[in-house]
């Protein structure tokens, strides 16, 4: 019995030791349904907004990535947070679409996230095929 305790400590200590070098992941959050909680009902009528502000990344032939919002191209990523920021405090309530081409490094997406939830944006969508 002595050694079958002494593992189970071993095996706490082991799991507690493992666990405090993680980083939570709370930035992207991921609303999920509970297993079993899938219920079929009549959609609510919601009006659907009036605008939205659409955001392509684009790798270029330089390898610089060039980010389109509706039609109007920005290499300079400063001029496109203080522009985000400012359609942000006039329509905070109009969607961000995120549409992310294949070549686009995983870094540049995190900050275009990062600057549309920093300029208040209410909702931010990735867009799953091209427009």
């Amino acid at each position: 019995m002595t050694p079958m305790i002494d593992v189970v400590f071993l095996l706490l200590i082991f799991f507690v030791c493992a666990s405090i070098g993680q980083i939570r992941e709370s930035h992207l959050p991921t609303p999920l349904a509970a297993a079993g909680s899938v219920e079929v009902t009549n959609p609510v009528d919601t009006p659907p907004p009036l605008g939205r502000f659409w955001i392509s990344l684009e790798r270029s032939a330089d390898g610089v990535t060039i980010a389109t919002l509706n039609e109007r191209q920005f290499r300079d990523w400063n001029l496109l947070r203080t522009v985000l920021r400012e359609l942000a405090s006039a329509a905070a309530d109009f969607p961000v679409i995120l549409d992310i081409a294949p070549q686009v490094p995983a870094g540049d997406v995190i900050d275009i996230y990062d600057t549309c939830r920093a300029a208040n944006f209410d909702t931010i969508q990735f867009a799953t095929a091209s427009k």
